[in-house]
């Protein structure tokens, strides 16, 4: 259940303009034959750069939603937020706005087991209002490649590697991101894990700075069916975020 977590919230902050590329320990030994499935809610505060309104210095609040399902070796994913967003560096259009994002759909394939390495498909569809600087009106496709493996019981490494096709804007200078990310984490009790990550991101937007950030999260068992994950990450252009995120299992 933990891994299953940690990987849906891979996605919800890699739709974010700080990305979080986590990666921790599956519960079970295989495969599941059985679908499992699980709700994403959730909310972030972010401050500084952003390539959600193509900012270098901004405010975004975020409600993000998703659905992630797995079954065997393959897993899917779709993902949405709510935002409300403010502009600090434009003067003209000093006022925030608010309205439903872009939505993120996932396809993985876990190429192998312990060590887990899973190839992953995204694609983003713009949903977000491009009046409003909620997104830049053109679809995105990526794909990404995890790394996961477990040191003893209570200790993992991790790491990922990443790239996206953006969608051009006339008039915008943007360019093809890549991200990267390695970091570890280890179980404190039965129920609560630590960790951290360095992470590096370019940005879509050439004007841009890329980042190299320190990414530290908590993740708590609450029940059976829900786990909760705290995260924080802070990188070179003094931006920060701050998130809190729950996991249901649909099924029991």
């Amino acid at each position: 259940m933990i891994q299953t977590n940690i990987s849906m919230m891979k996605k919800i902050n890699a739709s974010l303009p700080l990305a979080l590329l986590l990666t921790f320990v599956h519960a079970t030994p295989a495969w599941a034959t059985e679908t499992e499935a699980q709700l994403l809610l959730g909310a972030f505060y972010a401050s500084g750069q952003s390539d959600i309104v193509a900012s270098s210095d901004s405010e975004v609040i975020g409600i993000p939603i998703g659905l992630n399902v797995q079954k065997g070796r393959w897993s899917g994913s779709v993902l949405t937020s709510y935002l409300n967003t403010y502009r600090k560096d434009d003067s003209l259009t000093n006022q925030s706005e608010s309205g439903m994002g872009d939505t993120f759909i996932t396809l993985g394939y876990d190429l192998t087991q312990m060590p887990w390495i899973t190839l992953s498909l995204n694609h983003k569809i713009p949903t977000g209002s491009v009046s409003k600087g909620l997104s830049t009106g053109e679809a995105d496709t990526g794909v990404q490649l995890d790394y996961f493996n477990t040191l003893s019981a209570s200790n993992s490494v991790f790491a990922s590697i990443g790239y996206k096709s953006v969608g051009r804007v006339s008039g915008v200078a943007m360019q093809d991101p890549m991200n990267a990310s390695v970091g570890a984490s280890q179980f404190i009790t039965k129920s609560v894990y630590i960790g951290g990550s360095i992470d590096y991101n370019e940005s879509i937007y050439k004007e841009l700075k890329d980042t190299t950030g320190v990414s530290l999260f908590s993740g708590i068992s609450l029940t059976k069916r829900h786990q909760l994950l705290l995260t924080t990450y802070y990188d070179n252009t003094d931006s920060y975020q701050i998130s809190a995120n729950i996991s249901i299992s649909l099924f029991d």
